[in-house]
């Protein structure tokens, strides 16, 4: 089966139940994390993003909780980001005014792997060509 990648907001909301997509996300995640949808990249850039928005907002617990759970689930595979990512994350953030340093390395890694899909609420990766964002537990890959 064919990967996706996952954004920080979708992991967030997933943990966090007064967020606006807390359903929506948790949703993404359980189906993720059940073998339902595909395999999803969490790149180290969103780990840690993720990890240390909780631990400022949820408290150190749900941020340990969220990272265990993380790394032991077969749905997800957590991936270094690398000095080429990094650098051509650099040149789409240039471009790509509506994109944080931490989305633009997203796309270019998703570029860099030739990875079409993205579960993320946040529209400013609309913009980036040849990347399709997501925002239901859907798979992209059925027919």
């Amino acid at each position: 089966m064919a990967g996706v990648v996952v954004d920080a907001n979708v992991l967030i909301a997933a943990r966090l139940t007064r967020d606006q997509n807390h359903e929506r996300a948790s949703a993404v995640a359980d189906a993720i994390d059940g073998g339902t949808l595909p395999t999803a990249y969490v790149l180290s850039d969103v780990l840690t993003e993720v990890i240390n928005y909780l631990q400022a907002r949820a408290g150190h617990d749900v941020a340990i909780e969220t990272l265990d759970a993380l790394i032991e689930s077969s749905g997800f595979t957590l991936t270094r980001t690398t000095k080429p990512d990094l650098t051509a994350g650099r040149s789409l953030f240039r471009q790509h005014e509506p994109l944080s340093l931490t989305d633009a390395i997203i796309a270019a890694a998703m570029h860099r792997e030739n990875i079409e899909y993205l579960y993320s609420f946040d529209d400013g990766f609309d913009g980036v060509p040849e990347l399709t964002r997501l925002t239901t537990p859907e798979n992209p890959f059925d027919a």
